[in-house]
């Protein structure tokens, strides 16, 4: 592997990393602050808001900075926050710590997409799914760190500090490692005014809306992985439990088959893709997505349910990541569109695919938050077959929006594929 993909894989599972040691550590929060469930729900949410500002805010700092500077300035903020957590006297300190590791967390997110995008674009073949890969590795082995010091009797006080440290190292690292992406890595002139909005390369307007409809479909299109990830971390364990009469050992065993199966789907997403094409993929992932979900909703018992929730991973674990590698395809085609232009200006391509990113990336919390709510309120309606239906059908629109994912038009778009950087 080159330099620049080694690097991006390792930002991914270093931000993996660290989200997932936050989310494990949640009961440990509720016992030393006496928090009750509803206010553990606010804080989640509130992460997944505050997510989706960062998100936002990444494309505009980008323009300015490149994405790079905003992967490790956003983790070394998240460093600062994990630690903010862990030392955390009192509520108050406890929100303000954790509303700044979730602005962290978006704009962290957005910007390791765009600079994913760049690798992906300059080996000329599908990448985005192993970076994806990584991430969910990286959240495996953070869960790990928070058992294993559960297990060696480490308090929160002492054990998220470290934590930080690590993530703060790897921020260090990274910024010695990572290409610089965006307009800045290829010379783009007057990059925020490029990046205000795609109307900058095209006058008449014509190209805003289509990028703006573009970003539309291509949310809606992945909108089920981020309502789905969301419902199955919060619910799944539950369903099996109240609902299937599973153990207390079994009751896990759900999103353990989920968790693995994400990592295979993502692992051989990339070859897939290579052999199938994307959209082929995405259709007959979203598909396989619906179809596991009927099977955990209408299980009869809960080894059924496991069967579906490992057949939701492998359906829907492609689907983010080629979003992004098709809304970096989109970008080409509007910014070629645009200025009339066979070979339009590198920078511009970069600066209007950065600000595309961070503004889908903002479904992923959107998604986020309406699993969660969703899969809630059927909880307490005590009907949580009826909201994994629903989970179902919003799979199902992943595999009829599965057109939206479609690669480059090059003729359009007239850039040829750079070779494998060194």
């Amino acid at each position: 592997m080159t330099r620049a993909r080694i690097a991006t894989t390792a930002a991914y599972a270093v931000q993996g990393f660290g989200f997932a040691v936050v989310l494990t550590s949640i009961p440990g929060y509720k016992e030393r602050l006496g928090m009750g469930d509803d206010v553990v729900t606010l804080v989640v949410l509130g992460v997944c808001v505050f997510a989706g500002l960062g998100s936002a805010l990444s494309g505009v700092v980008a323009a300015l900075r490149g994405a790079r500077a905003v992967v490790v300035g956003g983790l070394l903020l998240a460093a600062l926050a994990v630690a903010g957590v862990g030392l955390a006297p009192s509520w108050p300190v406890f929100f303000v710590a954790i509303g700044l590791y979730g602005l962290a967390l978006g704009a962290v997110d957005a910007a390791m997409n765009m600079l994913g995008i760049d690798v992906e674009r300059a080996h000329g073949r599908s990448l985005l799914a192993s970076f994806y890969a990584a991430n969910a590795a990286g959240g495996v082995l953070g869960a790990l760190a928070v058992s294993g010091s559960a297990l060696v009797g480490l308090d929160q006080p002492v054990a998220l500090p470290l934590v930080a440290l690590l993530v703060a190292a790897g921020a260090v690292w990274l910024a010695l490692r990572l290409p610089d992406g965006g307009a800045t890595a290829h010379g783009a002139v007057t990059p925020v005014g490029v990046a205000d909005d795609v109307r900058d390369v095209a006058p008449t307007g014509s190209v805003a809306w289509v990028a703006a409809g573009t970003i539309a479909l291509l949310g809606a299109g992945m909108l089920a992985f981020p309502v789905a990830d969301s419902a199955v971390s919060s619910w799944s364990a539950t369903f099996l439990r109240d609902v299937l009469a599973a153990s207390a050992a079994a009751a896990p065993l759900g999103y353990a088959a989920y968790q693995a199966a994400l990592i295979v789907s993502r692992l051989v997403g990339d070859g897939l893709v290579e052999r199938l094409g994307r959209v082929r993929v995405v259709r007959l992932g979203g598909t396989l997505g619906a179809l596991g979900f009927v099977a955990v909703a209408a299980a009869p018992a809960w080894s059924v349910a496991v069967l579906g929730l490992a057949a939701t991973g492998l359906g829907l674990g492609v689907v983010a990541p080629l979003a992004f590698s098709a809304i970096g395809d989109r970008a080409r085609e509007a910014v070629a569109a645009g200025t009339g232009s066979a070979e339009p200006p590198a920078g511009f391509v970069a600066t209007v695919t950065d600000r595309a990113v961070a503004r889908l990336n903002v479904f992923t919390y959107a998604g986020a938050v309406l699993g969660g709510v969703l899969t809630g309120i059927f909880a307490t309606a005590h009907h949580l077959r009826v909201g994994f239906v629903v989970l179902a059908v919003l799979a199902a629109v992943s595999a009829m929006l599965a057109g939206a994912f479609r690669p480059a038009r090059l003729a359009l778009v007239g850039v040829s594929e750079a070779t494998p950087p060194a």
